[in-house]
C-alpha cells in the first residue's frame, strides 16, 4: 500500500512539473515578444513583428504549438501579457521607466539571436 501511494505521489509531482515547464516556455515566449512590443511603443525607429509573425517564430524556432500560441494571442489577458513583458525587461536589466537606456538596449539587440532582439528591427 505504501509503495502505491508513493508511486501516485511521484507521478502527480512529475506530471505537475512537466505541465509547469510547458507553461513556462509559453510565458517566456510571450514575455519576450511583449518586451519587444513595449520597446517598439517607446523607441522611435524600432519596430517589432506582428503577433502572427511572432507565432510563426515561436513555432519554427521554439517548437511551440501554433494553436496554443494563437489562443493566447487572441484570447490572452492583455494585462498579464504586458506584465510578462515588463518582467522580461526587468530580468534583462532595463525598464520602460528609463527610455534612453531602453532604446540603447533595443538598438544593440535588434536583429540578433537575443531572446527579445529576434523580434526587433531598428532603422
Amino acid at each position: 500500500m505504501y509503495f502505491g501511494r508513493f508511486s501516485l505521489a511521484f507521478f502527480l509531482f512529475f506530471a505537475s512539473t512537466t505541465a509547469s515547464t510547458a507553461q513556462n516556455k509559453y510565458d517566456a515566449f510571450w514575455g519576450q515578444y511583449m518586451a519587444s512590443s513595449l520597446i517598439a511603443q517607446t523607441c522611435k525607429g524600432v519596430t517589432t513583428y506582428s503577433g502572427h509573425d511572432a507565432v510563426s517564430i515561436g513555432v519554427a524556432r521554439d517548437s511551440l504549438r501554433e494553436q496554443r500560441l494563437l489562443r493566447i494571442l487572441y484570447y490572452g489577458n492583455r494585462e498579464n501579457l504586458t506584465r510578462l513583458g515588463h518582467i522580461t525587461l526587468t530580468m534583462s536589466g532595463v525598464s520602460t521607466d528609463d527610455p534612453q537606456k531602453l532604446c540603447r538596449y533595443a538598438r544593440k539587440i535588434a536583429r540578433t539571436d537575443d531572446d527579445i532582439g529576434r523580434f526587433l528591427r531598428a532603422d
